[in-house]
């Protein structure tokens, strides 16, 4: 038997942290990392403070971000 499918809330929520924006991915209610923009055209995906990913938008910032926590979720 196969599972049936699950819907999972995925959102980002802008934060102003130390004079920093940052957009925050939720996936329900766990907050699974942040994004921050480094200049015009690159931004950094946080996802703990061991890994840490360079990104070329804030779409694949997500992307890392997501992929990540589907790695370690446990």
């Amino acid at each position: 038997m196969s599972k049936g499918k699950k819907n999972i809330e995925v959102t980002l929520d802008t934060q102003n942290v130390n004079g920093e924006e940052r957009e925050v991915l939720f996936v329900g209610k766990q907050e699974v990392g942040f994004i921050r923009q480094m200049d015009e055209e690159r931004f950094e995906a946080v996802f703990d403070e061991d890994n840490v990913f360079k990104a070329k938008s804030l779409d694949e910032g997500i992307e890392l971000l997501i992929s990540q926590y589907n790695l370690h979720k446990g």
